[in-house]
């Protein structure tokens, strides 16, 4: 049995000039209703304006980009996809031919991903998003993004990547979660190593370095929070934000360990599964709170004793209780 999550991530908007970065590479695409512009290249929509219901939706479940609407010459729908030199326009419904812009890219090659739901079910437009600042929202799409994208060699933390130096008491955690994102990010989570909207969160001046690094090093900020290992130590629930009173993470993996999925209710772990692919001891760090829990419907542990895992086993904990 797996805890799941049923959400599925497409964040989207109706703005002309919104960008965003497509799946599996280090592209940007940035659209308009008869232009797309993909790493700073152009490839023009050869359609006629007024375009009505003009929207750039990028697809975290396809890994694709969509632009479509309807033009005078009627509907149109465009794929816009990651290949190893090149990003392919394929036409999906309309007038439009296929065609491809080739620019300096390079790909992810993950097959597994990990994923954050935080409770929020609310319409993924990003204008909206934008404006509500709920990190309910943000949050599980720059994860699951950070997870889609090429490795980023470590770089000096400079510009906006100093805010990924949380504080370590909870009371400011929020906050210095939303400056990352307000000052790191543009448009639909494109990164940026210099704030060019002075927003005032961290000193001006020049930063080098490749902004894509902020999308890898918050997706790991983000896991961070509710997760984290030490070889055979597992903490669940570390460094829960305040207000994230409930939520789910699934799929994790613990190298040596196997895989894990989490939920919490009331701001406490409420069950957590452990799917053993190593045989051994592990020991589970749980919030202070937490006394002692269940295993498997049978034995109940007490905060701190070890757990013996047998390799190809499921278990299931639960009844977290003070």
């Amino acid at each position: 049995m797996k805890i799941e999550i049923a959400a599925r991530l497409k964040p989207f908007s109706h703005t002309p000039g919104m960008s965003c970065v497509i799946p599996k590479s280090n592209g940007v695409i940035e659209a308009f209703p008869t232009l797309l512009r993909i790493n700073g290249k152009e490839w023009k929509i050869a359609i006629t304006g007024p375009v009505h219901g003009f929207t750039l939706q990028q697809d975290l479940e396809r890994d694709c980009v969509y632009v479509f609407g309807k033009a005078k010459e009627g509907y149109f729908r465009l794929r816009i996809e990651s290949h190893d030199d090149r990003f392919q326009i394929v036409s999906e419904k309309g007038p439009l031919k296929n065609g491809e812009i080739r620019a300096e890219n390079a790909i992810s090659t993950m097959n597994r991903f990990e994923r954050l739901s935080l409770g929020s079910h609310k319409a993924q437009d990003w204008d909206l998003v934008q404006r509500r600042g709920d990190l309910k929202e943000i949050l599980p799409t720059l994860f699951y993004l950070g997870q889609k994208i090429p490795h980023v060699a470590p770089q000096p933390l400079t510009g906006t990547a100093v805010l990924l130096n949380l504080p370590e008491g909870r009371e400011k955690l929020e906050e210095a979660l939303l400056a990352f994102i307000k000052a790191g990010f543009k448009n639909m989570l494109v990164p940026r190593l210099v704030d060019d909207q002075h927003q005032g969160f961290v000193p001006e001046g020049d930063a080098k370095g490749n902004p894509i690094f902020l999308i890898q090093e918050g997706s790991k900020m983000i896991r961070s929070l509710f997760f984290r290992q030490n070889e055979r130590r597992l903490s669940f629930l570390p460094h829960l934000p305040i207000s994230f009173d409930a939520g789910r993470m699934v799929g994790l993996i613990a190298p040596g360990i196997g895989e894990i999925d989490l939920e919490w209710s009331k701001k406490l772990l409420r069950r957590a599964v452990i799917r053993a692919a190593v045989s051994g001891e592990v020991i589970v760090e749980l919030q202070k709170e937490i006394k002692t829990f269940r295993i498997s419907k049978k034995k109940k542990i007490k905060r701190g004793e070890p757990l013996l895992l047998e390799a190809g086993k499921t278990y299931h904990l639960d009844r977290f209780e003070k």
